[in-house]
């Protein structure tokens, strides 16, 4: 195929979907405990369950938590159980993803749920003009609505809770926030809540003051005080153990924290955002998170889609993520095609991370299917590989991936600074010697690299 022929990603663009329709579908309690009521479907992804949360509440004790999500497929209704206790029933017939038109009707735990066509009522649905909003990107309607929201949003002191898998973007939810939002000069601090050591994890989020405990030769601030003025992400709140949960509450609450060591509160003015690849409300149903919390955390609940939920935006992203990368990468029309066909697991993350790769194995600029085969550096063969080595002992299987994945890194790492192993280091946020070590490793190092 010749370069004419491919697509560049610089032009590459998705269709635009309209904000209004002539009839709308709404989800309808036939029978069941609470009585009868409605779900108009106006938005194009929302929830069902007995958290009061859920776009749709029922007072059905055998209802989980959070029960089915939700999705708008053009006249269709795609409905998803989302790993609930007594699950979600279609004429008998235990079901996990089914798309049902108008008529169909399902029953969960006592409750009978029926799809219908409302004629009558005309759908405005509110969306961003925009493809993007801050680093994320999109013109799907289930994104521009999301847009729209974080518009609105952002310049308000509300704590936000973004829920979604894990690599949708939920950080760039955050950063974006924070950008849009009037404490965009001050400091953005992130919080892993998974890699809070239990031990020190008090001191690092609140600080302690000098001789608070063995080794504390001086004082020092904590996260929270670190984000004074600005925001605090707190990535993965899921996580978090019972006794820090109640911990954070008090925070939210009062404003204020107290140093390991210290009786004296000190005033903190923040805003919060947190994010979580489970949904909390089954986790309080579990009672393994608070639901005092939970309320304080979600004064605005935003769900980031899996990016199988919205193939085309594939296109778009494609282009956005290779600009980033500072690559002059086109792609052809038959891989473009067969990136919107996967499922991709890891979501955003691992699509940008499968451009790096196939820009790193294509020879003159252009990414073709064969690029895209495999998940190894130099994975080029007609039938595609298996995506790890599992052969062996463990050690000896994670050695060969790590090996793999950090040849293909690195080596379109330094196609993208041209060699330059100063601004390599810096983008890789690696100590130059460091970097220069990896290279050697790899044999990498002193390779021409080319002029990307």
């Amino acid at each position: 195929m010749t370069v004419t022929e491919a697509t560049d990603h610089r032009t590459v663009a998705s269709p635009r979907s309209s904000g209004s329709f002539s009839t709308s579908l709404r989800l309808r309690v036939k029978g069941g405990p609470g009585g009868e009521r409605a779900l108009a479907l106006l938005r194009a992804a929302s929830t069902v369950g007995r958290h009061s949360t859920c776009d749709l509440a029922l007072a059905d004790p055998q209802v989980s938590g959070l029960h089915l999500h939700l999705t708008l497929e053009g006249d269709r209704l795609r409905l998803r159980d989302a790993g609930s206790t007594n699950g979600t029933w279609l004429a008998g017939q235990r079901i996990y993803d089914v798309e049902l038109g108008p008529g169909a009707e399902i029953v969960v735990g006592s409750t009978t749920l029926v799809v219908e066509l409302d004629e009558s009522a005309t759908v405005h649905a509110v969306e961003a003009p925009s493809e993007s909003f801050g680093e994320l990107v999109g013109a799907s309607r289930v994104m521009r609505e999301l847009f729209a929201l974080l518009e609105r949003i952002a310049p308000k002191e509300l704590t936000v809770l973004v829920l979604g898998e894990t690599g949708t973007g939920k950080e760039s939810v955050a950063r974006s926030v924070h950008a849009g939002s009037k404490r965009a000069a001050e400091p953005f601090v992130v919080v892993d809540c998974t890699a809070l050591p239990e031990a020190l994890a008090e001191s690092l989020l609140f600080g302690h003051e000098k001789g608070a405990f063995t080794g504390a030769t001086e004082r020092r601030i904590g996260f929270f005080e670190a984000a004074r003025g600005g925001t605090l992400f707190l990535d993965e709140v899921g996580e978090l153990p019972g006794p820090l949960q109640s911990k954070f509450l008090r925070v939210l609450e009062r404003r204020e924290i107290v140093r390991v060591g210290s009786q004296t509160p000190v005033p903190v003015d923040i805003r919060v955002v947190a994010a979580t690849n489970r949904d909390l409300r089954n986790e309080i149903e579990k009672g393994r998170f608070r639901e005092d919390l939970y309320f304080r955390l979600a004064q605005v609940r935003v769900t980031l889609p899996s990016l199988r939920d919205r193939p085309e935006d594939i296109p778009l992203l494609c282009r956005k993520l290779l600009e980033r990368a500072q690559s002059d990468a086109m792609i052809e029309h038959e891989a473009l095609a067969f990136l919107t066909t996967q499922p991709w697991p890891g979501n955003v993350r691992e699509l940008a991370n499968a451009l790096l790769r196939a820009g790193a194995l294509s020879s003159d600029g252009i990414i073709r299917r064969e690029d895209l085969a495999g998940e190894g550096f130099g994975a080029r063969a007609d039938k595609e590989p298996p995506p790890f080595d599992l052969i062996g002992t463990f050690a000896d299987a994670k050695e060969r991936a790590i090996d793999r994945f950090e040849k293909a890194y690195l080596s379109m790492l330094m196609r993208r600074c041209k060699g330059n192993l100063s601004r390599a280091s810096r983008e890789a946020e690696l100590a130059r010697h460091h970097l220069r070590d990896l290279l050697k490793k790899r044999a990498l190092y002193g390779v021409d690299h080319g002029d990307e």
